[in-house]
């Protein structure tokens, strides 16, 4: 007979279901959303600073807020999917991105608009780490890595049309609107979820299945991998937030006009997308562990001659979306890899803790780069600064990979 149900190590099904299928699609479209609530905020900061008089700095904070709820939902809610099920955690998580964002249209202070921000992120950190547990388990176990990624490509797609939207909508309805407008999108995807997510809690097969929390990430049997993927994800993040949040800039100083760097923006966005799709249908044939390092170092390659050659518009262009399909394309690929390396007894813990931890490489990140740029550095140095850490976020990842790999040769001897 098929088998249709989680079992107590959470493979998936044997087959792709309808209901498998769907879950997967539903994952990534409560991806864009979390793009979407992201992304909408770097658009609409320079109308927010004017409406309230606040500064960069102000701002700045503001952005911090989201961060900090990432951490706090990825670290301290999304563990509990493991205890109580995906569904009642996704359905949560859910709960605190409409609230939170319908919330900030009708924010009047900076306080207010603060707190929400954390709210709001508490709720994409936590349905990140759930949804990749859950896309893991819905889908057959030779498609896993398929399925993790191609939810992880809903940011960026999102990414790709939100900076359109909001330049056309922003002159004629305002933040305010649109930012309720957001959170809306949200509460239809609540109805859909309670449908077609179901209650299964993960390791409901023995004693030997227990939930062992946060603890069971360091135990001999996890520890390697844990810190490998806690590497990975901090040095890819603090890679990728530089990236996404300096690119416009970065490509202006590479001799771009200025509408000219934000289509550079939006052309890594789109990289960014096909970059995660393609990796995901790759990784069905090339092991994570081999492609993900491929890509990273290509994308250091990229970054390199990005910042180190002069180069005709098209052609900055056209290395802005490589850098986006290899440097967002490969890190998007650690996810499957983490949903891959955790039993589900223990998966959304370990993907939530990971999402965490990789919250202080994304604040790092563009900090630095503002601090080199204002330094005056040139560009391929600053380039060259930031190839580093990509490396060693690549060797972290061929790390999680050959340790979780050596465990489960292990096991087969046994």
């Amino acid at each position: 007979m098929a088998v249709t149900t989680l079992d107590a190590a959470g493979a998936g099904p044997d087959h792709w279901t309808r209901r498998g299928i769907a879950i997967v699609a539903l994952c990534f479209v409560i991806n864009m959303a979390d793009g979407i609530d992201v992304t909408i905020l770097s658009f609409i900061a320079p109308r927010i600073q004017a409406d309230w008089g606040i500064g960069a700095d102000v701002m700045g904070t503001l952005f911090s807020a989201g961060l900090l709820g990432m951490a706090l939902g990825g670290m301290f809610v999304a563990p509990l999917a493991d205890r109580l099920g995906r569904r009642r955690i996704i359905l949560t998580a859910l709960a605190l991105m409409s609230v939170g964002m319908v919330a900030s249209g009708f924010a009047h202070s900076v306080t207010q608009f603060f707190i929400l921000r954390i709210v709001v992120g508490t709720g994409i950190g936590t349905v990140l780490a759930a949804m990749a547990a859950l896309a893991a388990e819905s889908a057959p176990e030779r498609h896993r890595d398929l399925a993790v990624g191609l939810v992880q490509a809903g940011y960026p797609f999102a990414a790709v049309f939100t900076g359109l939207v909001v330049a056309h909508l922003l002159p004629v309805y305002g933040w305010h609107r649109l930012l309720a407008g957001a959170g809306a999108i949200t509460v239809v995807l609540f109805p859909l979820a309670w449908v077609l997510l179901t209650d299964a809690v993960p390791g409901k097969a023995g004693a030997a299945d227990r939930h062992g929390g946060v603890r069971e990430l360091f135990s001999p049997t996890f520890r390697a991998r844990t810190l490998a993927l806690w590497g990975a994800v901090f040095f890819g993040l603090m890679v990728l937030y530089f990236i996404v949040s300096w690119i416009p800039k970065l490509s202006i100083e590479a001799g771009l006009s200025e509408t000219d760097g934000i289509y550079a923006g939006a052309l890594y966005n789109l990289g960014a997308f096909l970059g995660t799709v393609g990796m995901s249908v790759l990784a069905v044939r090339i092991p994570l562990g081999r492609l993900v390092p491929a890509m990273l170092v290509a994308a250091a390659a990229a970054m390199l001659w990005f910042g180190s050659v002069a180069m005709p518009v098209a052609a900055t262009m056209g290395t802005a979306f490589l850098i986006g399909v290899l440097l967002q394309g490969g890190y998007n690929g650690v996810w499957p890899l983490a949903a891959g390396t955790y039993p589900a007894r223990v998966r959304a813990t370990g993907i939530g803790w990971a999402i965490g931890i990789g919250r202080s490489g994304a604040i790092v990140g563009p900090w630095l780069g503002g601090q080199l740029m204002a330094a005056k550095v040139a560009l391929p140095v600053l380039f060259a600064a930031y190839c580093l850490p990509l490396l060693i976020c690549a060797g972290c990842a061929a790390a999680v990979h050959r340790f979780a790999h050596r465990a489960h040769k292990a096991v087969e001897v046994n």
